[in-house]
Order: structure tokens, then C-alpha cells, then sequence
């Protein structure tokens, strides 16, 4: 399911930026970039990356969800492409990741006719995301640069380092017990969990945590949901949701709750590792608590953004 979710509008990242249709800035005949690639993406967690790799001038087109420069002009998301506003763009290359219920109708027909490449990555698991990092510069560099795809690649390099850095084994990981990532993003309760084989599961069990979550991908869970798992450690991803959190705190009065700020985690890619630091550090926050020490007027801790 998730990977609809992401590139899409009815996917997290709506929950977690909002629309921003009201910065687009009308498509008419696009700035000239530097370089002979053009690049549209389909993909926040992409478009992230090109941020973090330093090529986001070569974007000549995004969703509504890709946070950049607003004078790249929107086309649509995943499942809802503007083709003028991508025709006007006039990309050579589109980057994306293919939905679980398949592509929108005519993109490829579309990229055929105009001759782009369309470079597809899952991005759904760690690993998904680490092949990425990996194979991105390829698609994205310009050979009209000299040592263009060797700088890209040094740069995917220290991103992929940085990675594996946050994602280190956390000491005594184990203190931390069952662990449980909610995404909140209302005052209800209802929330979306990371389960196994999703790229923040692969990220808990990289750590040494235990995920609390034994179902796949990013289920949806109530109130009752969350009451029957009764994790010994809740981490909130929370996006202004003061009051849906003291209603995890009422209702899981047993479990260290925390909130991270850390709407980076929901892109992944090379812009999530400062997410995934924020997760860490709460995570060594529950290692080095007793568990014994909780009562249920305990507040939850708040990280907030450095």
C-alpha cells in the first residue's frame, strides 16, 4: 500500500506538509537551468535527495509535497499528473516510484513520445532506500560536466555514511523494550504504524530495538489497536498534535512516550537522516530510563528540532 502512499496526494506527506499549491508558481516557459538535465519528480523523498546532493537546480518540475525552491513549477503528483504543466517542463527525466495500483495512465506513452527517461526506485524499505542513495547520481548526473557523475557519487557516499551512522546500534538497546512508531498527524488518536519490512522498521531493528509492530508495511491503528500492542516505548512522530498525544498518554499510561518534531522521516531518502538522529536520540532516552520510573503522570518527553 505505502508505496502509493508516499509519491501520492492521498499519501503521509500530505498529513505531513500540507498542500502548498498556493506557492505554485504558474508553468509558463521554465528558468534555464545550468545544466542539460531536467528533472521532474514524482517523489518527495527523491526530490529530497537531489536537495541533499546538491543538484536541486536541475529541477524543473515536483508535486505539491516536495519541499524546494517554489519557483519549480508543480505537475501534479503520481496519480494525478498535469500533462501540459510536464510537457511545458520539457524534463529529460522523470523520477518516481511506482505505485502498488500502477502508474498513471499515458505517463509512459507520454515519456515515450517526448523522449525521457523515466528512472523508477522503490523506495519502501531500508534497503530500497540505501539502492537509491546508491544508483540515483546515475540517473540525475549531466555528461556534459566533467567529473559530474564522480562528484554525485562522492556525495552519495557521505550521505550514505551519514546514514549508516544514525543507524548504528544504539548501547543497551534492549532497555528500551517493545517499541512502537506512530505517525499522528490529527488530535485523534488513529494513527499510521511502521511495521516490519518498512524503511523506520528496518531502521528500529538496524538499531538493536525491538518493534513493537509485528505487521507489515503501515497499517492503520485505533485506539484499541494501540491499547493491545502496549509498547514499552512509543515514539511519536507528531505534527500538531498536542492533543492526540495526551490521549496516547491516558491510554497507554505504561509506556515512555515521546514525540519527535521530525517530519524528515517521512521522506525517505537522503533527507531523512536528520529525522532518523531525532528518532535515535529518543530511542537512548528510553535506554537510559528505568522502565520502573514511568508512572502514567509521567509527560511526554518533547524533542524538538535542534
Amino acid at each position: 500500500m505505502f508505496r502509493a502512499i508516499l509519491p501520492c496526494a492521498a499519501g503521509i506527506l500530505l498529513f505531513a506538509c500540507g498542500s502548498n499549491e498556493d506557492s505554485a508558481v504558474p508553468v509558463g516557459t521554465p528558468a534555464t537551468k545550468l545544466t542539460t538535465i531536467r528533472v521532474v519528480s514524482l517523489s518527495p523523498g527523491m526530490t529530497a535527495t537531489m536537495v541533499a546532493l546538491g543538484v536541486s537546480d536541475r529541477l524543473v518540475g515536483r508535486t505539491p509535497w516536495c519541499e524546494v525552491a517554489s519557483d519549480v513549477p508543480i505537475v501534479g503528483s503520481l496519480l494525478d499528473i498535469n500533462a501540459e504543466a510536464l510537457v511545458l517542463s520539457r524534463p529529460t527525466t522523470i523520477l518516481l516510484q511506482p505505485p502498488a495500483q500502477g502508474e498513471v495512465s499515458g505517463l509512459s506513452e507520454l515519456a515515450t513520445r517526448h523522449q525521457w527517461r523515466i528512472e523508477r526506485f522503490q523506495i519502501d524499505s531500508l534497503s530500497d532506500v540505501q539502492a537509491m542513495l546508491l544508483n540515483l547520481p546515475k540517473a540525475i548526473c549531466d555528461t556534459a560536466i566533467e567529473n559530474d557523475l564522480a562528484i554525485l557519487n562522492e556525495r552519495s557516499k557521505n550521505l550514505q555514511n551519514e546514514l549508516s551512522r544514525a543507524l548504528e546500534p544504539i548501547p543497551h538497546a534492549s532497555r528500551a523494550g517493545r517499541t512502537l512508531i506512530l505517525l499522528v498527524s490529527s488530535e485523534s488518536v488513529d494513527a499510521m504504524g511502521f511495521g516490519k519490512g518498512s524503511y523506520i522498521g528496518d531502521a528500529l531493528e538496524q538499531m538493536g530495538v525491538t518493534n513493537a509492530l509485528l505487521r507489515s508495511g503501515y497499517p492503520s491503528l485505533g485506539a484499541e489497536d494501540l491499547v493491545k500492542l502496549n509498547p514499552e516505548t512509543l515514539i511519536v512522530i507528531s505534527l500538531r498534535s498536542a492533543g492526540a498525544i495526551k490521549q496516547l498518554a491516558q491510554i497507554m499510561p505504561n509506556s515512555r512516550l515521546f514525540s519527535i518534531d521530525a517530519p524528515e522521516l517521512l521522506q525517505p531518502g537522503g533527507g531523512m537522516i536528520t529525522g532518523l538522529i531525532k528518532l535515535r536520540e529518543a530511542l537512548t532516552q528510553a535506554c537510559q530510563q528505568d522502565s520502573n520510573s514511568q508512572s502514567s503522570q509521567s509527560p511526554p518527553q518533547k524533542m524538538d528540532a535542534p
